[in-house]
């Protein structure tokens, strides 16, 4: 093979959301020889990953933002893609709000097409309402149906042959390091607090508002606690707002976005996740790499914890998650890199997965 096989993988943003993080730890493992990843974003804005894909010999295009009213300017962008670019043989879906649009007319031009679902479910909300329409029968477009979990496969994909695919990291790189640990404490003033952290996009699946009552929870029980919160979003200004009348603004830390969070992961001493719903997210998987004590929603699916360290708790019992929380002082860390390999969730069986399944299956369709 003179030149390697280019897969177009399709995003909203390339910032540092998991199924971003998920197919970036795949992009750093694969061969690339044989397998090149470029890149569909559907906005202007720059994201977190993307003077690594250039660095990585990833392209990035700019698909315009999709609105009913542009309907069909969007499919004719695809088209020109598409014409213009043969060697896009193979189109995956990460962004699952409107590729029902975007495979069809994949499919139209003989392209095959890859359906990837991270999450499991919908918010009760008039958005969630269109999305679930713009969902519905887009398994019909996909070639092959790709899902983080049972749970997420079951849902996105209810009467298809459904692949599960965990979500690969670099195990080895999140292990916990006492070094590690004491020097980002140092550097961020907190030695001597306890940290509860977390993750993510400040937004509403993350149910950032709901993070902050049960961090009040603790505080009442632990005033030097604080919160360490790594990640931008839509409501992000609002949250930090909240925080400013609340009166806790010297026991929350706002890192922003971060390459560094393997090692932020190292300053916690816990780690919540009290999300509206996820499918499994690869944060999740990060933090108990980090061999960190783990309090998530019960929303969440039980397939996610593959190291004993997590707990699923009810929302709205924040008193209950504070008790929980308080409680991981007396948890002794430790190496969790093996545990999490024979998982399942190695990214570097993960690339080898899906170079074996560009090649021999997607290609051969």
């Amino acid at each position: 093979m003179s030149e390697p096989v280019r897969i177009l993988c399709v995003f909203g943003k390339l910032d540092c959301g998991g199924a971003e993080t998920m197919c970036m730890n795949l992009y750093r493992k694969i061969n690339k020889d044989r397998v090149q990843f470029d890149f569909v974003k559907h906005s202007a804005e720059k994201g977190a990953y993307e003077d690594e894909i250039t660095q990585l010999g990833g392209r990035i295009f700019e698909a315009p933002k999709f609105r009913f009213s542009n309907f069909f300017p969007y499919i004719s962008w695809w088209k020109n893609h598409l014409e213009a670019h043969p060697e896009h043989k193979v189109v995956h879906g990460h962004f699952f709000t409107i590729s029902k649009v975007y495979f069809k007319v994949a499919k139209k031009m003989g392209r095959v097409t890859v359906g990837h679902c991270h999450s499991a479910n919908f918010q009760s909300s008039l958005r969630a309402s269109l999305r679930r329409l713009a969902y519905k029968r887009t398994e019909n477009y996909c070639d092959f149906c790709l899902a983080c979990s049972g749970q997420s496969g079951k849902f996105f994909f209810p009467h298809r042959e459904v692949t599960v695919v965990k979500n690969g990291i670099d195990a080895d790189r999140f292990s916990f390091c006492e070094e590690s640990r004491n020097r980002v404490r140092k550097e961020l003033g907190i030695e001597k607090s306890f940290v509860v952290g977390v993750v993510g996009s400040i937004n509403e699946v993350k149910n950032p508002f709901e993070t902050l009552e049960i961090f009040k929870a603790v505080l009442k029980r632990e005033p030097d606690a604080q919160l360490l919160w790594v990640g931008t979003g839509p409501l992000e200004e609002k949250v930090k707002e909240k925080v400013r009348k609340s009166g806790i603004s010297d026991n929350v830390i706002f890192t922003g976005t971060r390459s560094d969070v393997n090692l932020l992961l190292q300053a916690m001493d816990c780690y919540i996740m009290p999300s509206l719903m996820e499918g499994l997210p690869v944060a999740l998987i990060e933090a108990q790499a980090a061999s960190l004590l783990c309090f998530c929603s019960d929303v969440i699916t039980t397939e996610a914890d593959i190291t004993g360290l997590c707990s699923f708790l009810p929302l709205g019992n924040r008193e209950l998650w504070a008790e929980k929380i308080l409680n991981s002082k007396r948890h002794e860390r430790k190496n969790e890199a093996e545990k999490i390999i024979l998982s399942g969730f190695d990214a570097s069986a993960n690339a080898a997965w899906f170079e074996k399944f560009y090649l021999e299956e997607c290609l051969k369709k």
